[in-house]
């Protein structure tokens, strides 16, 4: 957080009015030890997460979720070889037309 003189005055001008001048060291001690206390959890579960993950398999994802942007998926479509299938005659089907089906 990027807290600036003026915003750190104002903030410690409302804890003096609403905790008083005798509670305020006592507060901004407890708001300390949460911040730390905060930040140990987050690092904990970071370390976790991060420990529990198989990097390669996130590696191999990330690299194939790169190229699914609109203009690579465009790209990719009108580059790649359209697959044609040549058949016999005797091998294609011809549907049949139902007039009373529709």
């Amino acid at each position: 957080m990027n807290i600036g003189w003026g915003e750190f005055l104002v903030i410690a001008m409302i804890g003096l009015i609403v905790f008083g001048p005798e509670r305020l060291p006592e507060m901004s001690a407890q708001f300390a030890r949460f911040v730390k206390m905060l930040r140990t959890k987050a690092s904990t579960a970071t370390a976790e997460l991060t420990n529990s993950v198989d990097s390669k398999v996130v590696t191999d994802l990330a690299k194939d979720l790169r190229g699914l942007t609109p203009r690579g998926i465009a790209t990719n479509a009108m580059t790649a070889p359209t697959k044609r299938t040549t058949s016999s005659p005797s091998r294609q089907v011809n549907a049949v037309f139902d007039p009373d089906a529709t």
